[in-house]
């Protein structure tokens, strides 16, 4: 009896941690919000935000990550880059793009195309047309992308990014050119013109 008691208490434990809510996805509603005290943001559409402790960004998708998101690095400090060696885009084998702050505009372009680039997450990945761009009140940089996955599927997005005390921002959005990303680019650009760096 007292057996059968251990088992069926196993049973609902198993049973009740199975039923907890999934954190790793939270519903992001329309209207003006901070994203982890770094970013602040307006949306008019509703999302769905992937959230890790363990990796240095999080993202906004609606339909799935490949078909289109926003993604939000949190700030890095000198020394460090967007994906570290804990990161889940783990490449040990080549030498990880380093942030500096004492990077010009030109030079913050390049450091977040290395980054990705270094990522392997494409097989092909460009930045294109360099303006400058006020991230609220932090003068900062966007650019276009486009960059090309392992089955061959092109996608087009844009980015930006800047320096605020001495720490690296940055945030982009993609989607395939196919379809997706006409539907959302005007929706992504609100967004990120509305971003302010907390």
């Amino acid at each position: 009896m007292i057996v059968l008691k251990k088992i069926l208490f196993t049973l609902f434990l198993f049973v009740l941690l199975s039923c907890q809510a999934d954190k790793t996805y939270v519903l992001v509603e329309p209207g003006n919000l901070e994203i982890e005290n770094i970013y602040s943001v307006s949306t008019n559409k509703k999302w769905s935000q992937f959230q890790e402790n363990d990796y240095n960004f999080l993202f906004w998708t609606i339909d799935g990550y490949t078909i289109q998101r926003i993604v939000f690095f949190k700030p890095i400090e000198d020394g460090r880059s967007l994906f570290d060696h804990d990161s889940f885009f783990n490449q040990e084998s080549e030498k990880r793009p380093i942030f500096n702050s004492k990077m010009n505009k030109f030079e913050i372009k390049e450091f977040f195309e290395n980054c990705i680039i270094w990522s392997r997450e494409f097989t092909n990945f460009e930045t294109s047309n360099l303006n400058n761009f006020k991230i609220g009140d932090v003068d900062g940089v966007s650019f276009e992308i486009i960059a090309k996955n392992e089955l061959g599927l092109i996608y087009n997005g844009f980015g930006i990014a800047g320096i605020k005390n001495k720490k690296f921002y940055s945030v982009y959005f993609i989607a395939p050119k196919i379809n997706f990303y006409k539907e959302y680019e005007k929706e992504a650009k609100k967004i990120i013109s509305s971003i302010k760096i907390l």
